[in-house]
């Protein structure tokens, strides 16, 4: 027996709705088949349908190509004839077929197959039938997938449209399986989101409350700005009072970004509220913060940190700088950094970092930010740098904090010509004022 007369046999058993068979089967025994190895394209997408093939022995693999990516739609098994539609209505292949296995093919033209259908009417009716369950097929498939892009934009997708797209039709059941795992992603990733934005929140709340400043008014003006490069960031301000007259203020960047450094801002944040309300000195403070975020710390996470104390009655300032970007003193008299006094709290168990002291005069300003503000980066990719926020702030002399703050976003902003922000922006900004007379 024939490789023609085996694969007419199982044809026909396996597609006994098909008729028509005897004028093919007369068709292909005048014809030499023709060998495929895997990988090699029996049609491309786009090209004009010269051949419909009928595949005697072996497996295909049917793709849809874009411009993005190209995703299998089917996977089809001897016997089968393929690509007799585009053949019959003289259209360019709708997608690429490609062997998976050795495939032994019969290459049939378009008058070949009219000639079949002229012996045998019922056999382009039963092509017409084909295409007719294929359309309905794919209506049917593109009606739920339609549903589930709707229910993904409208974040009610749910399991339920997961279990029809895990019995998808047979032409389509791989793109399906890519469309499941793509649906997956996205409920995945969307879940990620909102556990972000639940980390938002909470970032948020420990953040420090402009109320807190309500005994100080008209003897100090403050602003602060957090503006992270995700969600959820290592940034970090705190202002708070100790007594009735002594302000405390703190900046701080954590390494890295995301849910981690969030979490040890937070512990960071914790630590020294509670350290600068129980030690006696700033010195005191500093060392219990480092201690404690050196302890257990098997991630090596490391905070740089700013932390000041401000006696509001005599402008006396108190300050450690542990690793941080040197803050800046804008008086009458000029400009002025305070460099930093010690190493990033949680490298060093041990290490602590000195203190330095400087008075305010009624009108100074103290800026105090991160390196998100000075590493901003422009799409050149050169840094804002030291230099520009250095004119900026004496291109600013004499403004208060809350118009000194916009003007650095803002500047920050124009510079980097929307550039994707890589890092954390934070600023805080403080001017001692008149103080009163009690």
């Amino acid at each position: 027996m024939s490789p023609a007369d085996r694969a007419m046999n199982r044809y026909t058993l396996t597609r006994t709705a098909d008729v028509g068979i005897g004028a093919l089967d007369a068709l292909l025994r005048r014809r030499t088949p023709v060998r495929y190895a895997p990988g090699e394209v029996l049609v491309r997408q786009g090209e004009i349908s010269e051949f419909a093939y009928f595949v005697a022995e072996g497996s295909v693999a049917v793709y849809a190509e874009s411009d993005y990516e190209r995703v299998q739609l089917a996977a089809l098994d001897a016997p089968r004839l393929i690509g007799e539609l585009g053949v019959l209505a003289g259209y360019p292949r709708t997608a690429t077929i490609e062997a998976t296995t050795p495939l032994m093919v019969y290459r049939l033209t378009g008058e070949e197959l009219t000639e079949v259908g002229r012996q045998a009417p019922e056999f382009l009716f039963s092509v017409i039938s084909q295409l007719g369950r294929q359309l309905d097929g794919m209506n049917r498939a593109l009606s739920l997938y339609g549903n589930a892009l709707s229910a993904l934009e409208r974040r009610e997708f749910d399991s339920r449209i997961l279990d029809e797209l895990a019995h998808p039709s047979p032409q389509l059941v791989t793109f399906a399986n890519t469309f499941k795992r793509f649906a997956e992603q996205i409920v995945d990733k969307r879940r990620q989101s909102d556990e972000l934005a639940s980390a938002a929140i909470i970032q948020r709340s420990f953040l420090p409350r402009p109320e807190l400043l309500r005994p100080l008014e008209g003897r100090v003006e403050l602003s602060a700005s957090m503006r992270p490069a995700r969600d959820v960031g290592g940034d970090f301000y705190d202002y708070f009072m100790l007594g009735r007259h002594k302000l405390a203020i703190a900046i701080g960047d954590v390494c890295g970004k995301g849910i981690p450094a969030s979490l040890f801002m937070s512990v960071a944040i914790t630590t020294l509220r509670s350290a600068a309300a129980e030690e006696k000195t700033i010195e005191a403070t500093l060392a219990r913060i480092n201690t404690s975020l050196c302890r257990d710390n098997d991630a090596s996470m490391f905070a740089t940190l700013f932390f000041a104390v401000l006696d509001t009655r005599t402008g006396e300032l108190e300050y450690g700088n542990c690793g941080h970007n040197a803050p800046y003193v804008l008086s009458a008299g000029g400009r002025q950094s305070l460099p930093t006094t010690g190493i990033p709290v949680g490298l060093i168990d041990g290490r602590s970092a000195k203190v330095g002291r400087l008075r305010l005069s009624p009108g100074d300003l103290l800026v105090t930010f991160t390196d998100g503000v000075t590493e901003a980066m422009d799409p050149r990719q050169e840094q804002f740098g030291n230099q520009r926020f250095e004119s900026l702030l004496d291109a600013a002399a004499g403004a208060g904090p809350a118009d000194l703050l916009p003007s650095i976003l803002g500047a920050v902003d124009d510079f980097a010509a929307g550039e994707e922000q890589a890092d954390d922006i934070t600023c805080l900004a403080l001017r001692l004022m008149q103080a009163p007379s009690d």
